[in-house]
């Protein structure tokens, strides 16, 4: 029996599911010995394409490098993948990268891979379940990983062969950072209110009321599905009714208008600048929540194709 390290990715469809079909493929091989965490990455080389899910599986396997690499086509091929561009998009991309104590130079296969070393997105997940895996430039792969790039690789929290992947505490930080930006608008228009005219009263009043029913439509659309963290509830669905079907994130527009509403109210200026600055905020915030919605919900990604704007709908 020896050790293989097998990388898998995918940016195709149903990200998750196709990595866990490719590790049910794999336990055909052998006894698996090591699972890494998923990892989200920015794709390299290739046509502009979406973001991968990688990870990488240990097996301990008596078959030859060979019939290593045809399994592996073989549950590629199961999962529909298409070799029609170069470094092109893919369902499911299976690498042998390591196969312990043997070096292979065939035209069919290179083993260790003659690239892993200089690849972020396959040292990373392989330094967590085998930091001492020889590499083909004689590193091995924790030390790689030491000297390549890691920027636009995110690590996802939990067991992603049973459960969907989270942000761990990430997600609770947002909702902490939200808070505490809240405690600061309230502080500044406190400190900054101001006598105001009728008009700015209308006015206030029309923002604030505009603000609150969006809330309600998008709190009534989402349903079961609302929660304050950017990272979804289990089950959660794809929601693209109602005002979700012309604007991504109503509910943040609608508290930016509420704040800025009460601010005009309260004859504060600064609060009225203040909350509108927030939109920074919550706009990082929705990057996070629709990569983890891109996760959990495969069909939101061509929802993002089809509802064009965060905030306001064009």
């Amino acid at each position: 029996m020896v050790k293989v390290a097998i990388a898998l990715g995918s940016n195709l469809g149903d990200r998750l599911g196709h990595l866990r079909a490719g590790l049910d493929g794999l336990v055909e091989l052998g006894a698996v010995q090591a699972v890494s965490g998923v990892y989200e990455t920015d794709p390299v080389g290739g046509p502009p394409q979406g973001r991968y899910l990688n990870a990488v599986v240990v097996v301990e396997t008596d078959r030859g490098p060979l019939d290593v690499l045809s399994a592996l086509l073989e549950i590629e091929r199961s999962r529909g993948r298409e070799r029609t561009v170069r470094w092109g998009p893919r369902t499911l991309d299976l690498d042998l990268i390591v196969y312990e104590g043997q070096r292979v130079d065939l035209p069919t296969l290179e083993v260790p891979h003659p690239r892993a070393h200089e690849r972020g997105f396959v040292l990373a997940p392989l330094a967590e379940v085998w930091p001492e895996a020889p590499l083909a430039n004689g590193t091995t792969a924790l030390e790689a990983l030491g000297a390549v790039r890691t920027s636009g690789i995110r690590r996802w929290h939990g067991s992603w062969p049973e459960e969907t992947p989270n942000l761990g505490v990430e997600a609770a930080r947002w909702v902490w950072a939200q808070l505490a930006l809240f405690g600061v608008w309230l502080a500044i228009v406190i400190a900054s209110t101001e006598p105001i005219s009728s008009t700015r009263a209308i006015v206030g009043s029309i923002v604030l009321l505009a603000g609150i029913a969006t809330m309600e439509a998008a709190r009534r659309a989402l349903g079961r599905n609302l929660t304050p963290y950017p990272q979804p509830r289990s089950g959660t669905t794809l929601v693209n009714r109602g005002i979700y079907g012309r604007v991504r994130h109503p509910i943040y527009t609608g508290v930016v208008s509420s704040l800025i509403g009460a601010s005009i109210l309260a004859g504060s200026i600064a609060g009225v600048v203040f909350a509108a600055s927030m939109l920074v905020f919550f706009n990082a915030k929705a990057s996070v929540e629709e990569r983890a919605l891109t996760i959990a919900v495969p069909e939101y990604a061509e929802y993002l194709d089809t509802v064009a704007h965060r905030f306001l709908p064009s």
